[in-house]
């Protein structure tokens, strides 16, 4: 705090510099007197949109400018540039000290971030004390919060992305094709969430008679009318203070994970530099020691300098999965009372959520997961005899279980913070016994994912083809393979969600019934997910 507190003045002095040439006071004096000029006027400003509130603008409008003003002096602290930030704190002087560049780097941004809090001090907290006086202090204060960790967020991406090997576009592309996955979940459940409140009041009213589809018929109108409302103003996002809150805590978590990603620079012609979790994974498989070549094999491809990732490493932490049942529950989760149908969808989102996770690992190693670099080897493979085809999938069952431990965990861990930020702490618990219940699935799920990349690099192997092949997926009877294999899979997901939906339209289930058919749910799945991870006693 003491190294913050003297730089900070020294950015005030050098500041201030020129100022201090034509002034006819003291630089103390001096800095003191734009200090409280910066915080008179934004204080007027503040007061004269409090004052005027009630007269000229909307309460919602209030918000919105009080909001802004707290979080826009920051947009600067995220366009500077490193160049600037090194020259400004000595950097190539700082890393003489003999600690590693990352961590020279990740302190520097710790301490010009806490700087920059207290630079900003007199622009930014005014608005934040108007909001909490106008709007109380919880409301205010969880406003303030989410705002600013948010902006924490974006200030630990920023850097993320200017340090990383992934290309902008890629940075790009991952961040629209989420975004746009959260816009289709809403919209898809806001257009789903009105019908469904008419039709469970006309059961109520009519029953299942010819009387509900005539009422059904004649609120139609209405229906598009509660849908448009949805869709232009959000009508069932209603988030509390808590809920804002609990958002901001996500916030906050994500960007304190995704800190140690922040790299000072990167050479296209660096070695492979491995995320910290992983190698904290490969180090414990090393000390516990292995007899699977393959699987130290595995452990060596990961250490060896190799092609760029073609994805930013948050995208590990929340796939699109994430991003289209979190954009589903913003409309529908206000609406849910029932414990059951929370424990329900819980366990089904967290299961569409690890399996999104897992598979964004395969995606970026694919040399490993994808048995890309099996496939360069099939000459030695043949001369084996036999081919050591199960230690060949324990090998990659052992690696992507435990690599998968952080990126599911984080991704799961998010989703129940939402679940509390929009249903309160009692639809958190029943949302944590969701997860107690679907946890010991994650093994089985590592299985499934990686079945038909290995039941089509055995074909190939089998057959004798001489064809050169960089990857089990340019076979040609791929896809078929595939759609073989998660047959039984679909057809469950296909028929877990029409049931839920029959039955929530409908009410055909109803209180404690719901609870059966989770259970009924997790029998299901487990079932089907153990079948499908048995393939590697039958090759």
């Amino acid at each position: 705090m003491k190294l913050v507190w003297l730089l900070y003045q020294q950015r005030q002095r050098s500041s201030l510099a020129p100022l201090q040439k034509k002034s006819p006071f003291s630089p103390q004096m001096t800095m003191f007197l734009v200090e409280a000029a910066k915080w008179l006027v934004s204080s007027a400003v503040v007061v004269a949109l409090c004052a005027r509130s009630s007269t000229l603008f909307r309460p919602s409008v209030v918000m919105g400018a009080l909001f802004f003003m707290s979080v826009s002096p920051f947009i600067g602290v995220l366009l500077e540039s490193k160049e600037a930030l090194q020259r400004q704190y000595h950097y190539h002087y700082v890393r003489l000290s003999g600690v590693r560049d990352d961590e020279v780097w990740q302190r520097l941004l710790k301490i010009h971030y806490a700087v920059s809090l207290l630079r900003l001090l007199p622009i930014w907290l005014p608005p934040s004390i108007g909001l909490m006086v106008m709007f109380g202090m919880m409301t205010g204060a969880s406003f303030v919060w989410f705002g600013q960790t948010m902006l924490l967020l974006l200030y630990v991406i920023s850097h993320i992305v200017r340090g990383s090997t992934v290309r902008a576009t890629g940075v790009f592309s991952a961040v629209f094709f989420r975004m746009a996955s959260f816009a289709i979940g809403y919209a898809v459940m806001a257009a789903i969430v009105p019908l469904l409140q008419l039709s469970r009041q006309a059961v109520r009213m009519y029953g299942l008679s010819l009387s509900y589809l005539a009422y059904m018929d004649g609120y139609a109108v209405h229906w598009q009318q509660r849908f448009y409302e949805c869709m232009t103003s959000w009508g069932g996002w209603s988030f509390s203070s808590t809920s804002l809150s609990f958002i901001g805590a996500g916030f906050a978590l994500l960007a304190l994970i995704c800190f140690s990603f922040i790299r000072p620079s990167h050479s296209h012609k660096a070695a492979y530099r491995l995320y910290s979790w992983y190698q904290r994974v490969i180090e414990s498989l090393k000390v516990r020691g292995t007899n699977n070549a393959i699987l130290y094999k595995d452990l060596c491809l990961f250490t060896r300098p190799v092609r760029e990732l073609t994805k930013p490493p948050w995208s590990l932490f929340l796939p699109g999965e994430w991003f289209l049942v979190a954009g589903a529950n913003v409309a529908l989760l206000p609406i849910v009372h029932n414990g059951s149908i929370i424990l329900f969808l819980f366990m089904f989102e967290m299961y569409i959520v690890m399996t999104g996770a897992l598979r964004a690992i395969t995606d970026v190693f694919r040399d490993i997961f994808q048995f890309e670099s099996e496939m360069e080897r099939l000459t030695v493979f043949r001369l084996l005899s036999p081919p050591p085809l199960v230690p060949l999938i324990e090998a990659k069952w052992t690696l992507l279980e435990r690599l998968g431990v952080y990126p599911c965990m984080t991704a799961v861990g998010l989703l129940l913070l939402e679940y509390i930020g929009l249903l309160g702490m009692r639809g958190g618990l029943w949302a944590a016994m969701g997860a107690v219940m679907m946890m010991p699935a994650y093994s089985l799920v590592v299985k499934r994912i990686l079945r038909t990349d290995y039941e089509v690099f055995c074909l190939v192997l089998a057959s004798g083809e001489q064809t050169v092949l960089t990857s089990p997926r340019d076979y040609a009877g791929y896809m078929v393979i595939a759609a073989g294999n998660h047959s039984f899979h679909r057809l469950l997901i296909y028929i877990t969600v029409f049931s839920s939906l029959l039955s929530a339209f409908f009410m055909l289930l109803k209180g404690w019934s719901w609870a059966c058919y989770s259970v009924l749910f997790v029998v299901m799945i487990y079932l089907v997910l153990w079948n499908g991870s048995q393939y590697a006693q039958r090759t």
